[in-house]
């Protein structure tokens, strides 16, 4: 009689044992659910502000210069005087050059959000992709007063896609004019070396504090101390050079210091049968010619 009693002792406390097992299980999966739904909220929470700060950002980018093209176009056509009509139409060219370029980085990140960013591959001629980028931030370059200095390998043509490579440069050049001293130079170079592309944007102005490095590629990320900058832009530019740079393979990286910012893009040297037929460059931006002295510093 006592070894059942004892037997059933035991019998009791393994299932005691094994209910409270179930319950500690039953307990860490519910704070792991409660963890989980705390953290998808903190997601929502996040991505809710990042949908609040794009569509201001995109109120405030896109009004004024709308605005402006709204009012000057009409001053162009009610004006009687025909020697305000070439400083109207420059107006109009520099907005609608600003607007361009922000519409072009809203439908780059727009497409790298959604995975659509495949490669296009051809035969670039690089001076020509970046005379038409320069091109862009003319009215910046002419009011800064900058020279944009430009050095590359003698006769160096590559396969790459020509239109990653434009709107990256697009976005370098934007931010070393953008940040660059009055009077100074824009330093852009080109090199070639065991199988890699390197191109090298350097500006000389009030380079980027230490606390901002970590933060530099973040979406919507503007830094400006307000000794350089004009405009504020919308905080994509260098979160899309590295997304394209990295869908091609490459890297990006940076050096910054009091007085001197320079951005390194290295892309992996692609054999000529990858690309898909001709040459991208004056065929896809209608490029001017560049300069005749290959291989020379360059004044634009």
């Amino acid at each position: 009689m006592e070894n059942l009693e004892s037997i059933d002792d035991n019998k009791l406390i393994e299932e005691i044992s094994r209910r409270f097992e179930e319950k500690q299980a039953s307990i860490k999966e519910m704070e792991f659910m409660t963890k989980k739904l705390l953290d998808l909220n903190e997601q929502a929470k996040e991505a809710e502000a990042v949908k609040s700060q794009f569509l201001s950002l995109i109120k405030n980018e896109f009004n004024n210069p709308i605005s402006s093209l709204l009012s000057l176009s009409g001053k162009l056509v009610n004006n009687s005087n025909p020697d305000r009509i070439p400083q109207i139409g420059n107006m109009i060219n520099e907005e609608l050059l600003r607007l361009d370029f922000q519409l072009k980085n809203l439908f780059s990140a727009s497409e790298i959000e959604a995975g659509n960013i495949a490669d296009d591959l051809t035969t670039v001629n690089f001076g020509d992709i970046l005379d038409d980028a320069v091109k862009s931030f003319k009215y910046v370059i002419n009011e800064k007063n900058l020279v944009v200095k430009f050095k590359e390998d003698e006769d160096l043509r590559f396969v790459t896609d020509s239109q990653k490579l434009y709107l990256i440069l697009l976005n370098l050049i934007s931010n070393a004019c953008e940040f660059s001293f009055p009077d100074s130079k824009i330093k852009v170079k080109i090199s070639e070396n065991n199988g890699e592309i390197k191109i090298k944007v350097e500006d000389f102005g009030e380079g980027i504090a230490v606390h901002f490095h970590k933060e530099i590629y973040n979406r919507f990320a503007r830094y400006s101390t307000g000794k350089t900058r004009a405009h504020s832009g919308l905080g994509l530019g260098l979160s899309i050079v590295r997304a394209l740079v990295e869908s091609m393979d490459g890297s990006v990286d940076f050096q910054s210091e009091e007085g001197n910012t320079t951005f390194t893009v290295i892309l992996p040297k692609l054999s000529e049968d990858l690309a898909e037929g001709g040459s991208g460059g004056s065929n896809d931006f209608m490029f001017e010619d560049f300069g005749e002295d290959d291989g020379e510093m360059l004044e634009l």
